[in-house]
């Protein structure tokens, strides 16, 4: 078994990330770009870990080819400069979904998927050339990002 992860990227301008950005630089944490991801991460068989990608682009409720880049991610954890954020029941060693039985999504089997994790991933940026510190983006999660009450960060 191994881990897999894929961030599913706007590649049209994304309102949610802009009216984001414009409320952190309002509250004072220096941000010069704001880049949000569904952030999926899959639990799934060796032998079959190379055929995960050819699976997703066949699903439109994850990747919509006219408006999504599907972007394989080198480790599954965040980038440099990302927050992942999920839900509170949901943390980075507990997968939705079964151990004994392959899973399904929109009504379709992910050969060789046992378990699979959402995030919204946000890569904050300081300038276009070089992401965010991690005290800025701790300021930025503390103040808009995350609600302690009932989601959790991934770092």
């Amino acid at each position: 078994m191994t881990r897999c992860g894929y961030a599913v990227e706007l590649a049209i301008p994304d309102n949610e990330a802009y009216t984001a950005l414009v409320t952190l630089v309002r509250l004072g944490i220096p941000c010069a770009r704001l880049d949000r991801a569904d952030v999926w991460i899959f639990d799934v068989a060796e032998s079959a870990a190379g055929d995960l990608e050819a699976q997703l682009r066949t699903i439109e409720t994850i990747f919509n080819p006219n408006k999504h880049v599907l972007v394989a991610l080198p480790q599954a954890r965040p980038r440099p400069g990302e927050v992942w954020i999920g839900e509170r029941a949901e943390g980075p060693d507990q997968p939705v979904g079964g151990t004994q039985r392959e899973l399904q999504i929109a009504g379709r089997r992910l050969e060789g998927v046992y378990g699979v994790r959402r995030y919204k991933g946000w890569r904050l940026w300081e300038s276009e050339a070089r992401v965010a510190s991690a005290e800025t983006i701790a300021k930025a999660v503390e103040t808009l990002l995350c609600n302690p009450a009932f989601q959790v960060t991934i770092e």
